[in-house]
């Protein structure tokens, strides 16, 4: 059968990846990497292959000449098997110069759908076309690994350590005869980062791992406090009402949160991705790549409805004054009564999936709007089914909003003549004392029209995928992660609030108002909230990577991500406090310390780069970049009576810096291997654990060796009073020796 086969490979790429489209809709990518090959199946939308010929044909594929790559750069492949039979082999950078960019945009973006989000290695700049994805049931999954983690601290007010290996979440052992102290089973996923403390009058213990969820448990009583968890993928959906977030995953779920974190999940699992989210009262509305649509109630959680019809996945819900509409690939828009679950009618009127669908007033009387990836719009009356009025949106649409028209300024009157543009429009959405509403769009830009399809203004050409609107303002995202916001009155665009999420959450895949305040969903799962002119307010969502590394202080929880965000949070309660950006890859260690008076926190991992912050406000302090390779080990102390942070790398060295300037007061060398672990022993003496199995001691700032204790294990924690843990427990060091 025909199809487009896309390579990804080089030296600076990590890894290989190989997507191949066919004619049918079906999709395969895989993802060669170091540990091993994940892949995955998913549907595509019937507009991908027509689409993707044609770019490739208006580019003149496959007689183009391609310049030789430079050695060792990253290079596309691109092979079609079919009406365009042919190959070509290019430099990562040469595909603009070559014609390729319209082709190149589909299929960078389908690497990222069809993987849901995994491989981020290429941009996502077309709307959703791939659909129910899947890893691909004939590879096995990839060995995780055998992670293990370990810290020291207190249990009962006597001195503990607490140890987690692969089968066991964690266990506490006392110090120093290593009896045991409990322990926790409740996942199957590693762990890889656990932290002990005291916070608020309890003592605790906090885990993280490859599912993502950080819980906390106090020790005295065995109870787990919390577990914060969020979306394991894209957020498609989501909806906003009375303070409170309803999210619908790509992983089939549907949460419930405020700005303070999850309240949980809420009515029963989906079969497929949540592509659409409203509310309207008390019901909400769910859609999916199951093709289900499902009414719950939200005063009790129950599930109402759950209405079939669609035969294929439903991409768009809307619900008003007792009617609730879905669509989707099968580009039929289905109306149907709420209290019922009866199917009243099917809508026709598009070409192609429908992607967005909103209820607003034309002439007094409630309507239907409707967009598709046809680029069209269609008004209907839902009672009747009339088709009220039609027009092209653009080259495509991914969303569709309604806001209120504000009213004209007052002028003096018009002569008697032609009707003007204004006052056809105001007769179009008026009449019958209504309120007159507007429609947005967004798609290949961001469009404001009235109800017969005249245009307003275009506020961007700049293609988004979701828009949302309230009674003063309207906000638009791109699949690239950029938030702009315009004022609806005059179409200016509010500058200091329009940003670009450099933090690798991905691009905005959906957008809600509620309360003044704007609930924003990203591909990469992080819900946030935005205030137009502050900018992010809060971020309820935890990690959307790993976790890799945690720190307690006080009632203070410090987590680090693969995502490459540090976060911050409430120890007992699990409330989200910060969200601290600034890391270009994922975080592996943390440490606090107190600096010049203030808690501060310190950061670093795969980017290089030790970073340090005010724990109180989460402002940056210092960004140090020496280090040729990935830091695995923090540790705060005292030389000669000033605060210095070292830090331990992939290549065995440890600088040892001050805390506050970033300069050197020495570096140990003499640690070969993998530096893993770190801790002060006292004043001016610094414990260095390495995955030889070597835990060395060395004094500080002349840098002289003062002691050395072979373990044979890789050490995980060590603690201030000469001890160590590896996966077969507890080890007591050598003391160092006298001057």
């Amino acid at each position: 059968m025909s199809h487009v086969r896309y390579r990804l490979t080089g030296t600076s790429f990590p890894g290989t990846v190989d997507l191949t489209v066919w004619a049918d809709g079906r999709a395969r990518l895989e993802h060669a990497r170091a540990g091993g090959v994940r892949a995955w199946t998913a549907e595509l939308d019937q507009a991908v292959w027509p689409w993707l010929l044609d770019t490739l044909r208006s580019a003149g594929f496959p007689h183009v000449a391609a310049p030789t790559p430079l050695p060792g750069s990253t290079l596309r492949e691109l092979t079609v098997d079919g009406g365009l039979g042919g190959s070509l082999l290019f430099g990562w950078r040469d595909g603009g110069e070559l014609g390729l960019g319209p082709a190149l945009r589909i299929l960078d973006a389908l690497v990222y759908q069809v993987g849901d989000g995994a491989v981020r290695e290429t941009a996502n700049e077309v709307p959703r076309l791939a659909h129910r994805s899947a890893p691909d049931p004939a590879l096995p999954p990839l060995d995780p690994g055998s992670p293990a983690a370990a810290a020291f601290g207190t249990v009962g007010g006597r001195p503990a350590y607490a140890l987690s290996r692969p089968g066991r979440t964690f266990s506490l052992y006392g110090l120093p005869y290593g009896e045991d102290l409990g322990s926790a089973t409740v996942t199957d996923a590693p762990t890889r980062a656990v932290a002990l403390g005291t916070a608020g009058g309890r003592e605790i213990v906090a885990t993280g791992g490859d599912d993502l969820i950080i819980r906390v448990w106090d020790t005295g009583t065995g109870q787990q406090l919390h577990a914060t968890t969020g979306h394991g993928g894209p957020v498609p959906a989501l909806a906003a009402s009375g303070g409170l977030i309803y999210t619908g995953g790509a992983d089939g779920v549907l949460r419930v949160w405020d700005a303070a974190g999850s309240l949980g999940e809420l009515a029963e699992r989906h079969e497929g991705a949540i592509n659409a989210v409203c509310v309207d009262g008390t019901l909400l509305v769910t859609g999916s790549d199951d093709g289900a649509v499902r009414l719950t109630d939200l005063s009790d959680g129950r599930t109402l409805h759950s209405l079939p019809g669609h035969t294929g996945w439903v991409n768009a819900v809307a619900a008003a004054d007792g009617l609730v509409a879905s669509a989707g690939s099968d580009r039929l828009i289905r109306v149907w009564d709420a209290a019922t679950g009866q199917e009243l009618r099917a809508l026709e009127g598009h070409e192609a999936s429908v992607t967005g669908l909103t209820f607003l007033s034309v002439a007094g009387r409630p309507a239907l709007a409707s967009c598709a990836l046809d680029g069209r719009v269609t008004v209907h009356d839902p009672h009747t089914g009339i088709l009220l009025s039609t027009w092209r949106s653009g080259e495509w649409a991914a969303a569709i909003g309604t806001a209120p028209k504000p009213p004209a300024p007052t002028e003096p009157a018009a002569p008697e003549g032609p009707a003007t543009t204004a006052t056809r429009e105001g007769r179009a959405t008026a009449g019958g004392g209504g309120v007159p509403e507007w429609l947005v769009t967004a798609g290949d830009g961001v469009r404001v029209w009235a109800a017969d399809g005249t245009l307003s203004r275009e506020l961007t050409g700049v293609a988004a995928d979701a828009v949302a609107t309230d009674g003063a303002l309207v906000a638009a995202g791109s699949p690239g992660g950029t938030l702009w916001f315009w004022r609806l009155a005059d179409g200016d665009q509010l500058p200091e609030a329009s940003t670009a999420a450099a933090s690798g959450d991905g691009g905005v895949t959906s957008l809600a108002f509620d309360g003044g305040g704007l609930v924003c969903g990203t591909g990469s799962g992080t819900v946030r909230v935005h205030h137009p002119v502050d900018g992010v307010v809060a971020v309820p969502t935890p990690h959307t990577g790993q976790v890799l590394a945690l720190a307690l202080d006080g009632d203070l929880l410090v987590s680090g991500g693969m995502d490459g965000t540090v976060r911050t949070w409430d120890a007992v309660s699990g409330r989200p406090l910060r969200r601290l950006l600034g890391h270009t890859a994922g975080v592996t260690c943390l440490a606090t310390g107190r600096v010049g008076g203030r808690v501060v926190i310190a950061s670093s991992g795969y980017d290089r780069a030790v970073r340090t912050w005010d724990a109180a406000t989460g402002r940056p302090l210092s960004v140090v970049h020496g280090h040729p390779l990935p830091v695995y080990a923090l540790a705060f102390g005292t030389v000669g009576g000033r605060a210095v942070l070292a830090a331990g790398s992939y290549d065995g060295l440890v600088p040892v810096r001050d805390a506050e300037t970033g300069e050197n007061v020495v570096v140990l060398g003499g640690n070969p291997g993998t530096v893993r672990c770190l801790r002060f022993h006292g004043p001016d003496v610094l414990a260095v654990g390495c995955d030889d199995g070597t835990v060395r001691l060395w004094r500080l700032p002349d840098g002289e060796r003062v002691g050395e204790t072979r373990l044979g294990d890789v050490p995980l924690a060590l603690s201030s009073d000469l001890y160590a843990v590896t996966h077969n427990g507890l080890s007591r060091l050598t003391p160092p020796e006298s001057q």
